[in-house]
């Protein structure tokens, strides 16, 4: 009978300890070069890590072991551990450079499959605009993917898909990947200049457009575009969607504010005021928590997504305006 009600009382608990899964945010600050990772609670910064260059997109590893960050003017991409921010590796390669003034071909947006095994970095100013796959087990270059479309600046990979959707805010496309084969497999046109990218568990992928400030999503299964949603904010941003689904951000460097969307009726809960330079959204892994970056003002957000109000305001750096959630599994 004891082990019974053990047993229960375990069950019971187990949406409770995924909802307070432990996790930290790591902002990527841009005119003082450094990632920092912050503890959303307390504010406290963790670790710091100064890279040669600015560092704009930035991953953990689904091992939580690495973090990947892209550094457009180095041009490189900078390994470090994930637990003390030192640096294991830096990857350089031919592809990275390019025939602009600076000789740099950007590596910007950075996503890692869901095995850990690769990760995909976008060449946004390569002469030839593609995508270099590394391996991370040697942290070398695999090969370069051409896309030839331009304006790609951020990437992201869809979970258990495998499916990378690549927003491209010059040609107005987004270009889908499958990264079990490394094919192109679709090209969706999609007007108002398309950067940002989130995902939700029903397996819509949410895209937020810097031109007009539009979100469009889109059906993975048939990579469709089903409903757009207009007159959410001004100005260039990016994409969140919560993991449980219920909610979706979008920022507006322009109107200076983050659109808090219920993505299920997919209708606007609130626009939230944050002043200068809002940049990258990210969801708390229960939901309950919205952070966002905040380029102009230099510091992190934390929006309590019941009440939509901001309930706290972290330093993070000069400038962060690129990050990720890190999660300890």
């Amino acid at each position: 009978m004891f082990r019974s009600l053990v047993t229960m009382a375990l069950v019971a608990l187990l949406p409770a300890a995924a909802a307070a899964q432990s996790h930290t945010v790591v902002a990527l600050s841009h005119t003082d070069h450094t990632a920092y990772e912050v503890d959303p609670v307390s504010g406290k910064v963790l670790h710091t890590f100064t890279a040669a260059e600015q560092p704009h997109e930035g991953i953990a590893s689904p091992d939580g072991r690495r973090y990947y960050a892209a550094i457009p003017n180095g041009p490189h991409v900078v390994v470090l551990d994930a637990t003390t921010f030192a640096q294991v590796a830096r990857v350089e390669s031919p592809f990275f450079s390019s025939s602009r003034p600076n000789k740099s071909a950007s590596p910007h947006g950075i996503a890692v499959t869901d095995d850990g095994a690769r990760v995909y970095v976008g060449l946004e100013n390569a002469d030839i605009p593609g995508i270099v796959v590394i391996d991370t087990a040697t942290n070398r270059v695999l090969k370069k993917i051409d896309v030839v479309l331009r304006g790609g600046h951020f990437l992201a990979i869809q979970p258990r898909t495998g499916k990378l959707y690549y927003p491209m805010r010059e040609d107005n496309r987004v270009l889908v990947l499958d990264t079990a084969t490394d094919a192109i497999t679709k090209i969706i046109p999609l007007e108002g200049g398309p950067v940002g990218v989130g995902f939700a568990p029903n397996g819509e992928v949410w895209i937020h457009n810097d031109g007009d400030g539009a979100v469009h999503i889109i059906d993975s299964k048939t990579d469709a575009v089903v409903h757009t949603m207009r007159d959410l904010g001004k100005g260039a941003g990016r994409m969140a969607v919560s993991a449980d689904g219920r909610f979706a951000a979008s920022t507006h460097g322009g109107s200076e504010d983050v659109a808090l969307i219920d993505a299920k009726a997919r209708t606007v809960l609130a626009r939230i005021r944050l002043g200068k330079g809002p940049g990258f959204p990210l969801f708390s892994p229960d939901g309950s928590r919205l952070y966002v970056m905040n380029y102009g003002e230099g510091d992190l957000a934390v929006i309590d997504t019941a009440t939509k109000a901001v309930i706290a305001r972290h330093k993070a750096g000069a400038t962060p305006f690129g990050g990720s959630l890190k999660v300890t599994r």
